[in-house]
């Protein structure tokens, strides 16, 4: 899983020492997988990770203690760091090598209008523009590394960028209905309402009516507030209990403000998926970024991500509209622009998830906001791969943004444009 990552390469395990783990830690795997047992390394190789070839290299803003996992990446056993992305993305910042990657606009796939399956419409994305520059697909850049590696056909077993479409057609669930030649010139395939649709059963609505015979897929076919599972494989997991019930803290969180931890890290951080991108996805859109609760005006001229403060806690704290802060705990660092406002609770700061990285110290403070960099490392419980990205024990102080450039003149000095964000130009060669 994904949230291992840092620890499977910090750890330097062994065969002798493995890194177990339950569950693959993916959304809508079967209930029972969280049962199954894996480890790192590989039972029959034992080899470790010496390289990472990415094409999703947001992970410092998308998952847990980011700052560990630029510890992970910097760490000696990496030797190599390919990422390839439209986009300069985060994680892009630590790559060696980074693959110029076309967008949506510059390829041909098939697409449906929702992301859980049930969808109603499935419809081919065609080229909108040629390729700009030297970008390609994803696919594309793996052939020709592919090719340089004599594994090009192997890879490819004599695919083309078309028939990859439609294989995806063919297992899209409609190719029983229209064939292929009928949906490329159509374009698209909408899904027509079922015949008799008034007839079908309201969800649940027979087992409402007679549970015996209309078993929910639970182990027992009923509502469970009790979980004989947990209890038969995790007994005495006190962080997760096979009943829901309140738990401060325990043996892997502190993050509490009723753990003595608080007194020196006394408000719970609320980090939501953010309301203009996703994760690190447009930050850098400047008709977003002009809005004023997607960002705030620093005295610098830079714009900040914004932390919202209740006006208790702002008249305790000095801080006013506009003023720069920093969250920070023993993982790090993170500046933020101050928003006043009622709509958050005394005792709570609230600052969204997935700005872009622009990091003063790396690993240590960064003047971008990402404050998944300063979320708990460790996992929810020692039996589940979960993530902890909110709700989380901080601090926060003002800031002297001109004091913070005289002390980091290379980091402040970067070329920056205020409607765009960093310059990416910074960190190439």
């Amino acid at each position: 899983p994904k949230t291992l990552i840092p620890d499977a390469i910090l750890g330097q395990h062994t065969l002798d020492n493995p890194l177990i783990w339950h569950g693959v830690g993916l959304a809508g795997w079967p209930r029972v997988d969280q049962f199954n047992e894996y480890q790192y390394p590989n039972k029959k190789t034992g080899e470790q990770i010496h390289m990472i070839w990415t094409d999703t290299p947001c992970w410092t803003t998308c998952w847990n203690g980011g700052n560990r996992f630029i510890e992970a990446m910097r760490h000696p056993s990496i030797e190599f760091f390919l990422a390839q992305h439209p986009w300069f993305e985060n994680d892009c910042m630590f790559a060696d090598i980074i693959l110029p990657i076309s967008t949506k606009f510059e390829q041909l796939d098939v697409a449906n209008d929702t992301c859980n399956g049930n969808f109603n419409l499935f419809y081919i994305e065609p080229k909108c523009i040629e390729t700009i520059g030297e970008a390609k697909s994803d696919w594309e850049a793996v052939c020709e590394v592919a090719k340089k590696l004599g594994l090009f056909e192997e890879y490819t077993k004599g695919k083309t960028e078309e028939d990859l479409v439609k294989i995806g057609f063919e297992n899209s669930g409609i190719a029983d209905r229209i064939s292929w030649e009928d949906f490329k010139e159509a374009g698209y395939y909408a899904v027509p309402t079922q015949e008799n649709w008034e007839d079908l059963a309201r969800g649940f609505g027979p087992f409402c009516e007679d549970p015996e015979k209309n078993p929910l897929e639970s182990p027992t076919g009923k509502l469970e507030f009790y979980s004989a599972s947990l209890e038969e494989h995790f007994p005495g997991d006190d962080e997760r209990p096979p009943y829901p019930k309140f738990i401060p803290f325990g043996e892997r969180h502190q993050e509490s403000l009723l753990h003595p931890r608080s007194e020196t890290y006394p408000y719970l951080i609320i980090s939501n998926h953010p309301r203009w991108r996703v994760h690190a996805n447009m930050d850098d859109i400047s008709w977003l970024r002009e809005i004023p609760t997607c960002k705030v005006n620093g005295p610098d001229g830079y714009k900040y991500e914004p932390i919202w403060v209740n006006p208790v806690d702002a008249e305790k704290l000095g801080l006013k509209d506009g003023d720069i802060a920093k969250l920070f705990n023993e993982r790090g660092g993170v500046l933020g622009g101050i928003i006043v406002t009622e709509r958050v609770r005394p005792g709570v700061l609230y600052q969204d998830h997935g700005a872009r990285l622009d990091p003063i110290v790396a690993g240590e403070l960064d003047r971008g906001g990402a404050n998944n960099l300063i979320a708990p490392a460790k996992t929810a419980s020692k039996n589940t791969s979960s993530e902890v990205t909110s709700g989380y024990l901080v601090d926060i102080e003002k800031v002297d943004v001109f004091e913070l450039a005289r002390q980091y003149p290379e980091a402040f000095s970067r070329s920056y444009n205020a409607a765009e964000g960093i310059d990416i130009s910074n960190w190439f060669v």
